[in-house]
């Protein structure tokens, strides 16, 4: 028996032997609106040209052809009429059920205009039971077209069941929908047997309309709109000893046997997009181009190329006429800045993609466009919209800073209209996933117990939103020992972040180059960035996590809200850092703090569930109006194999001589060490610890001790603190990594953490790992993690006398210090990475499990699956 090929994006030498049809395909018959948005303005849902469809297809392999409008055959009777060989009429039909309005849509062939009219003449649309009769009446081959779609809200498993009554042909691969929709439609039909249909028509109260219903057709079509896509996606018939079909209707009635194989592409975002950016650009060149003065009509000439648009370019005096008008009318003004930036980009930008270049040539239209080219132009079209972004971002902040109120406005414009040209691929995104929870119900409904179909039994996937990865903090250290853990652990977490700074190279973090990027003033380690939005979106949406985690505000933090509305899936996120409070200390203006704390609100409330830290936060999210039901502490844990006293060098920091020092002294190996990591800045509350020093370094001179100050980390309170610190014995090491920090750490003694604003501190918690006694203020989350008088001191943020009394007693006090010492770095060895990573990944679970509860996925008795189709109720 000859193997089947596969049936996703084969060549078209697998198919030798077969014959093929692309079942599903549109013409400029179909004249309804695009979007039911655009429809006011009468922008239809396709153009191409009937015999445009079929030397697309004929030039794409197929050996029969049919043309499936909405609603009418005007399309494919021009074909009929005019005798084009193996040619057969199609019509996509808009039918409802009677009683909840539920609205299908299936694929009718070998129509004839008379058939066409009963359909209306009988009000068969109307009612989905009685058009099936008629169906099986007229003996026409048909399909139930993209049956996992949810057109107007309504469709359910119920309905899904009833046309499994119904139908005798289904569209099981459509090249316009996602792929993840096969899967579910393959198993519903193969889940299909004689006692299921009778289950179903007892649960239905439903006879079955076609004899051995059982047996379906299967069928494939590209649903094309745009002359991008027909013959990709296609229905196969392999027939008996190699004959050859040459009749559509022979052909048919095979796929209604239930021969055919559909084969070729399923549909995704950048797909559709295409489709739409290509009825968009014909409608551009045929309403709007003449009102378009000769400039504009020159720039959409060049750009409805990349659709295989012709649209008739200015001729070279009437262009020159109009830019010197311009000049005299606008004086020194220049066009939008986008304008210029497309002007001075688009060619630099092409030359990576000589391949869509080609395409530009009318010559190759017919078989495809450079959008037909779907990959390639996604990837040309970020690649556009980042150097459009970085062309314009000086001139934007060159007129932020000189106050220019035109010019931003002007720049406003330019970089709503780069977003507008993005909208294809967002919305395009967003409708590739709506039908996602039925797809999950359905695969769930039909799976076996242990088959691993359902949600249930598969492993979750966790996309991870972060801003900062490649920063000396503890939101890093935390995030990197999770996608550490995960790596070893076959956890399924995919870190996102976009920054200019150095991050791990593994395989689940995926380091996005930013559009645009600056660095904060006076915090040259912090970055605004704007994200490239759709390239991380289309990431995701290959991902397709499960939960979506995000751990900073920033913006792409924002990135992984949208990330979460378009997958329909949970966001539970981390509360890392009191941002009120941080700007609070920096700026000391009630206006900012008020800001940031609405600002917080707004960002936080969608979320499931809220982690802080520590404890000690979840009052501070509850005054951020969040409830407290949504918020729970993460239980903390640090890498005791990373940071451990097993890395102590004593001879590592002598080996670095007067480096960093500010006072150019050399330390020993009996000198006592009090270290600080983290953001140098006065957030951090840095200003106390320098005055804390000053004093500690009198008194320990004073009293003939060694001891020395070690700051890792960067900032901008660094030259200030080196200023204040002058004459102390006091070095400023810079960033550290990797197992030379873990060196730095195990080797020096006592830890100092001023801080007030962090929620937890890891560095405090891999201090102790390490074997030092630690400092921290009785503000904030690091106080939880430290037992006091036992691994440490928790002390006053204010009681400065305190704080030196301690030092100075610790540093002169070598016995209590080591004792101390060991019990830190014992009390640490009970906070492993597996016991914090494994209380995180089951709070996602947890938030999961509770998504697909709510959409009835759910375990019932006895731990199986519960499957509700064809079970009476």
């Amino acid at each position: 028996m000859r193997r089947h090929p596969n049936p996703t994006q084969s060549p078209a030498s697998a198919w030798s032997g077969w014959t093929r049809i692309d079942a599903h395909c549109h013409s400029n018959a179909s004249e309804g609106p695009v979007l039911r948005v655009v429809g006011a303005i009468g922008i239809p849902e396709c153009y191409s040209e009937p015999e445009a469809v079929y030397d697309q297809a004929k030039a794409r392999g197929m050996d029969l052809v049919t043309i499936t409008d909405h609603d009418t055959i005007a399309g494919a009777l021009s074909l009929t009429e005019r005798g084009f060989e193996g040619f057969i009429i199609g019509e996509e039909v808009t039918v409802f059920f009677p009683e909840d309005r539920c609205k299908l849509h299936v694929t009718v062939w070998d129509l004839t205009p008379e058939l066409h009219e009963e359909i209306a003449t009988l009000g068969l649309r109307d009612d989905v039971y009685q058009f099936c009769a008629w169906l099986k009446e007229r003996n026409l081959p048909h399909a139930l077209a993209h049956p996992v779609y949810v057109q107007n809200g309504k469709l359910s498993i119920s309905h899904l069941e009833r046309c499994c009554l119904l139908f005798r042909g289904f569209e099981v691969l459509n090249g316009a929908h996602s792929g993840t929709h096969r899967l579910g439609i393959e198993r519903l039909l193969q889940w299909l047997d004689p006692e299921r249909i009778r289950a179903l028509s007892i649960k239905h109260n439903l006879l079955p309309i076609f004899d051995e219903p059982w047996i379906k057709g299967r069928t494939g079509g590209s649903d094309d709109h745009g002359l991008l896509n027909i013959g990709r996606t296609f229905t196969a018939i392999n027939a008996r000893n190699d004959a050859f079909i040459r009749e559509p209707r022979s052909f048919f009635d095979l796929v209604m046997q239930g021969r055919s194989q559909p084969g070729g592409n399923a549909g995704h975002a950048s797909l559709l997009a295409h489709q739409l950016t290509t009825v968009a650009s014909h409608y551009t060149s045929r309403h709007l181009a003449a009102d378009m003065d000769p400039g504009q009509r020159y720039l959409a000439s060049k750009l409805l190329r990349f659709a295989g648009v012709p649209s008739k370019k200015p001729s070279k005096l009437s262009l020159a006429l109009h830019m010197t008008k311009r000049k005299l009318l606008l004086g020194k003004r220049q066009s939008l800045p986008i304008t210029t930036a497309l002007r001075d980009t688009i060619g630099p930008v092409l030359e990576a993609y000589p391949d869509l270049r080609e395409r530009f040539d009318p010559a190759r239209w017919s078989e495809g466009s450079a959008l037909s080219q779907h990959e390639r132009m996604a990837d040309f079209a970020d690649d556009l919209s980042t150097a459009l972004s970085r062309a314009m971002a000086s001139g934007a902040l060159d007129s932020i800073r000189k106050h220019d109120k035109l010019g931003i406005v002007d720049h406003l414009i330019s970089y709503s209209i780069l977003l507008a040209a993005q909208t294809p691929y967002i919305f395009s995104l967003f409708y590739q996933n709506k039908d996602r929870n039925l797809v999950e119900q359905l695969n769930h409904n039909l799976a076996e117990p242990g088959s691993g179909a359902s949600a249930l039994e598969r492993p979750m996937k966790v996309s991870l939103f972060t801003d900062t990865l490649g920063d000396v903090n503890g939101v890093c250290r935390f995030i990197q020992n999770a996608a550490q853990y995960a790596n070893e652990n076959d956890r399924d977490l995919d870190v996102i972040t976009s920054t200019t700074f150095e991050v791990p190279e593994w395989d689940n973090i995926h380091n996005f180059e930013p559009s645009f990027a600056m660095d904060i003033p006076k915090y040259e380690n912090l970055q605004f960035v704007l994200p490239p939005v759709m390239k991380i979106l289309r990431h995701v949406d290959r991902h397709q996590p499960d939960v979506i985690h995000i751990s900073t505000p920033g913006p792409v933090g924002l990135v992984g809200y949208i990330a979460a509305k378009m997958l329909r899936v949970p966001v539970l996120g981390v509360y890392h850092t009191d941002f009120p409070a941080y700007v609070d200390h920096l700026f000391e203006d009630h206006g900012f703090t008020w800001a940031t704390r609405k600002y917080m609100q707004w960002f936080y409330k969608p979320f499931w569930s809220i982690f802080t830290r520590s404890d000690d936060y979840i009052e501070s999210l509850v005054e951020l109006g969040i409830e407290r039901e949504r918020c729970s502490s993460l239980t903390p844990g640090v890498d005791t194999n990373l940071f451990s006293t097993e890395h102590r060098d004593p001879d590592f920091l002598p080996s670095l001589g007067d480096e960093g020092s500010v006072c150019g002294h050399h330390s020993t190996t009996e000198t006592v060490r009090v270290l600080f990591v983290g953001r140098l800045s006065v957030e951090k509350n840095l200003p106390m610890l320098a005055k804390v020093w000053k004093r500690v370094d009198a008194e320990c001179r004073k009293r003939g001790l060694d001891a020395e100050l070690l700051l890792v980390g960067d900032g901008p309170y660094r030259e200030q603190m080196i200023k204040e610190l002058k004459k102390t014995r006091t070095r400023f090491l810079g960033f550290r990594h990797g197992s030379e920090l873990s060196t730095i750490y195990a080797s020096c003694d006592i830890f100092a953490f001023p801080s007030t604003t962090d929620t937890l501190g890891q560095v405090v918690m891999e201090a102790q790992a390490s074997g030092e006694v630690v400092l921290v203020t009785d503000r904030g989350g690091p106080q939880e993690v430290v037992r006091h008088g036992e691994t440490g001191f928790v002390l006053s943020a204010t009681d400065t006398d305190r704080w030196v009394r301690t030092l100075v007693e610790l540093i002169e006090n070598g016995a209590r210090r080591r004792t101390m010492a060991e019990a830190a770095h014992a009390a640490m060895q009970e906070m492993t990475l597996t016991t914090s990573f494994e209380h995180f990944w089951q709070a996602h679970v947890d938030a999961w499990h509770r998504h697909l509860a709510q959409l009835g996925i759910e375990s019932i008795e006895g731990g199986s699956i519960s499957s509700s189709i064809g079970q009476t109720s």
